[in-house]
């Protein structure tokens, strides 16, 4: 995630009402994005281009805490380059939670926890990350959490993923959590983990399959202190 820079807030506010699903293009909703916008730090988030962009623009979503007619509001803008402030890495935003901070604080802390005992670092993505990063309530009652993990081992990664299902039954939580492996894809933990030859890496460049076992190897060749991405 990143922040946006203040002298470039009321463009990306001006944009927001084009990049909003057809559905949430009406007038109440509209002044309603842009309002929030303006008058808090909901930060844009780095996402792949649905089309051709303009030469020094990189394309950004934003997300916001609240729902209409039951699905979240989300829009997205070409945000120029100069636009763009301090980056938040998903393992920056697990570092900055504090306990209390918010009602699934202790949660979140609990998870990064449970990553460190085996060797895992645990950041967040979705509606967590936003949370934690700007105060807002993203997180509902039974929001799923959406976490990227980086491994030191493969039995590292195993056992974490053992442990998790215990911290998703105790906490009545799903969890959807994708391993950031070496090459810049994200796999998710699930299919690391079973018996499948192949499975789905995705990044910024699209998606590709990409052999298990290999990848597990790879991982296996870190470094004990290797930072998170």
């Amino acid at each position: 995630m990143i922040d946006i820079e203040p002298d470039h807030r009321r463009l990306v506010a001006d944009a927001l009402r084009d990049g909003l699903l057809p559905m949430h293009r009406r007038p109440d909703v509209e002044d309603r994005v842009r309002d929030v916008f303006l008058a808090t730090a909901v930060p844009g988030i780095v996402c792949t281009p649905k089309a051709a962009l303009p030469a020094g623009r990189i394309q950004i979503g934003v997300s916001f805490p609240f729902r209409e007619d039951g699905v979240r509001v989300r829009s997205a803008v070409a945000l120029p380059c100069g636009g763009v402030g301090k980056v938040h890495t998903p393992w920056d935003v697990a570092g900055r939670i504090g306990a209390g901070a918010f009602p699934a604080a202790e949660e979140l802390l609990e998870l990064v926890e449970l990553g460190r005992a085996h060797g895992i670092a645990v950041g967040l993505f979705g509606s967590a990350a936003l949370q934690a990063l700007t105060g807002l309530p993203y997180m509902e009652p039974r929001s799923d959490i959406d976490a990227v993990v980086v491994a030191r081992s493969a039995a590292g990664l195993r056992s974490f993923h053992a442990a998790l299902a215990d911290f998703a039954g105790r906490h009545n939580r799903s969890c959807d959590v994708e391993v950031a492996v070496p090459g810049g894809l994200g796999i998710k933990l699930t299919e690391l983990v079973s018996d499948v030859a192949a499975v789905v890496g995705r990044g910024m460049n699209g998606v590709r399959l990409v052999d298990r076992r290999r990848v597990l190897d790879e991982i296996d060749t870190l470094p004990p202190s290797a930072p998170a991405p």
